[in-house]
């Protein structure tokens, strides 16, 4: 702790230059670091022995993202963060649950560890693959359980006085941001050596409720009246905004920044959706015209009951109401007879 307290008297004001050029070299973070690297970059080269070409984007992606880790822990937002400001710390937190994970999710390790062992190595790793617990480790109730879990264990609960006095509990937490954000966000937006593939739908719908979670978490931080964590309070910098206008900055950063990114995801796993001419993604993409074929047939049902009976069979069976001249005809029909005077509606059909 009393270190702690020298580093933030020590801290100058935070500025944009110092936010890119202040940094502090961790020993077992660079370690950790390092031996990911070089144990993927092993994968790689055994993966191409095997005859399997491993994709630059893939080693690029993952890459990227022990970069990310790298500068959340040893760049600015560890210094500033552990200092005292709260809202850097809340940047470092979307760094460590959502942007890490993202990119090493993106390099498609587990599809690295398959492609790069072979004989019995390969079948061991196959069995774990599809055992019942990687089964219930990949299922999407576990992922949501379990970021849900950190977000509010960490954010709304004394985790936070007890971790700044804590070296073990800080390291804790980070490894909780990773390990978290990795679990849910590997299956949702990679897909990466699954058991069992998820719908899009599902995917989509686990990534909302991740969304809710960072709004319930930001919203909560937000409407405090006093600062929740006292031991954070006290170490917070004399320069730096109000120790409770820091705890609403952190609640933003947590809204804002959480629900943007995960926006961001969900756009992209639509798009995903609809470039994928898997069997999957097409029965998935059937179900939801079907429900809207089925709309567009009861135009008009109530205000016209039994009429345009034949209108309404084109619209359900149609294989596609925008490509389908006799659908739209239908429908149109449909629209007609909805408008049409009381006394001038068609009773054929």
């Amino acid at each position: 702790m009393h270190d702690m307290h020298g580093m933030r008297d020590m801290l100058a004001p935070l500025t944009w230059a110092r936010a890119l050029t202040t940094w502090r070299f961790a020993p077992v973070t660079a370690v950790l670091v390092a031996v990911a690297l070089a144990l993927y970059l092993a994968g790689v080269l055994a993966a191409r022995r095997n005859g399997r070409a491993w994709p630059v984007a893939r080693t690029t992606a993952f890459t990227a993202g022990l970069a990310v880790a790298v500068a959340a822990l040893m760049g600015s937002p560890a210094v500033y963060g552990d200092g005292g400001l709260f809202w850097v710390h809340m940047i470092q937190h979307l760094m460590l649950i959502m942007v890490v994970p993202w990119l090493l999710c993106l390099g498609h390790p587990l599809s690295l560890l398959r492609a790069a062992t072979r004989g019995r190595a390969h079948e061991r790793v196959e069995r774990i693959r599809e055992s019942k617990a990687a089964a219930f480790l990949t299922s999407p109730l576990t992922g949501l359980v379990v970021y849900a879990g950190v977000l509010f264990g960490v954010h709304l609960s004394g985790f936070m006085d007890a971790m700044m006095g804590s070296p073990a509990l800080m390291a804790l937490e980070h490894v909780l941001y990773v390990g978290g954000g990795y679990l849910y966000f590997s299956q949702l937006l990679t897909q990466d050596a699954p058991p069992r593939e998820l719908s899009y739908p599902l995917r989509l719908f686990a990534l909302f409720m991740g969304m809710s979670a960072d709004t319930i978490v930001g919203i909560v931080l937000l409407q405090a009246t006093e600062p929740p964590f006292p031991a954070y309070a006290r170490m917070h910098p004399s320069w730096g905004p109000g120790p409770l206008a820091d705890i609403h900055g952190g609640g933003a950063a947590m809204w804002i920044g959480g629900d943007g990114l995960m926006f961001v995801m969900m756009i992209i796993v639509m798009l995903r959706w609809l470039f994928d001419r898997s069997p999957e993604a097409a029965k998935a993409g059937r179900f939801f015209e079907s429900v809207r074929q089925a709309t567009l047939a009861a135009t008009g049902d109530e205000a016209a009951p039994g009429t345009g009976e034949a209108d309404r069979a084109r619209l359900r069976t149609s294989a596609d109401v925008d490509e389908d001249d006799a659908a739209l005809q239908a429908y149109n029909a449909l629209l007609s007879r909805l408008n049409a005077p009381e006394t001038g509606r068609p009773r054929t059909g």
